[in-house]
């Protein structure tokens, strides 16, 4: 009865104004292990791409020393971790300071670190970069606080005049 209304709609264009198709995520609940020789390797099922397990691993590696840093960072100063904000600080001490944590296996150039301290907006409260090294198993981590000696002795002037 429906099949013989008169609506034909025949093969129409593209919508030139829709969104782009969405870039496939990788769930992992999609992802399963393939066998190719000695070789598995895990194979998203919705688009077929395939990972090398060594590289998922040290991804994964990078971006749990990262938070730990900025929890390690927050704990020291007696602030709180706001990174997964995606802010461009990642420990904020409310009414003092608000850090960018970094953590690297070699020191930064400078040029990296006037980035990322100008990348924070000015405010209220210092802007401060806090970098640690990866020294090795049963090595305590090397930290440093760096901030801009301009806001710093303006932020300590202002305090003196009107805190004390």
């Amino acid at each position: 009865m429906t099949d013989d209304l008169p609506f034909s709609y025949g093969d129409t264009p593209a919508n030139p104004g829709a969104a782009p198709r969405r870039k496939c995520p990788h769930p992992r609940a999609y992802r399963h292990g393939q066998s190719d020789g000695a070789i598995v390797v895990d194979v998203c099922q919705r688009c077929g791409h395939e990972f090398a397990p060594h590289v998922t691993r040290r991804n994964t590696n990078n971006r749990k020393r990262g938070t730990s840093d900025e929890l390690a960072v927050a704990r020291l100063l007696g602030g709180r971790k706001v990174g997964q904000l995606g802010l461009p600080w990642d420990v904020e001490v409310p009414g003092f300071l608000r850090v960018q944590a970094k953590k690297y296996a070699s020191w930064p150039s400078v040029n990296d670190l006037v980035k990322w301290l100008d990348a924070i907006p000015q405010g209220r409260e210092l802007r401060a970069v806090a970098l640690a090294d990866c020294p090795g198993a049963g090595t305590r981590a090397r930290r440093l606080l760096v901030l801009d000696l301009h806001e710093f002795s303006s932020w300590f002037a202002s305090q003196g005049e009107t805190g004390e």
